[in-house]
C-alpha cells in the first residue's frame, strides 16, 4: 500500500470511529432520557433490569471467552457512572 492510501485509510478509520462513539452517545442520551421520564419507582426497577442485562451479557462474554469482555466491562462501567 502507498503511503497516501494508509493515509487515507487512517482518515477513514478515524471518522468511523468518531461516527460510532456519537451514534453511541445518541443512544445512551435517549436511554437515560426515557428512564428519567418514568415514574422514580418505575425508573428504578428498569435501571436495575438494565444492570442485570449487562451483566449476563458480560457473564456470556466470558463464558465464551471473548477478547472484548475488559473493553464491555469499562464501556459498561463509564454508562452507569455518567448516568449519576
Amino acid at each position: 500500500m502507498s503511503e497516501h492510501t494508509d493515509e487515507q485509510r487512517l482518515d477513514y478509520l478515524e471518522e468511523r470511529h468518531e461516527a460510532l462513539h456519537m451514534q453511541n452517545r445518541v443512544l445512551a442520551t435517549a436511554l437515560k432520557g426515557l428512564i428519567r421520564a418514568l415514574p422514580a419507582e418505575m425508573a428504578q426497577d428498569v435501571v436495575e433490569s438494565i444492570q442485570q442485562a449487562f451483566e449476563d451479557e458480560l457473564a456470556q462474554l466470558e463464558y465464551e471467552d471473548s477478547p472484548h469482555v475488559d473493553l464491555f466491562h469499562d464501556v459498561t462501567y463509564a454508562f452507569f457512572r455518567e448516568r449519576h
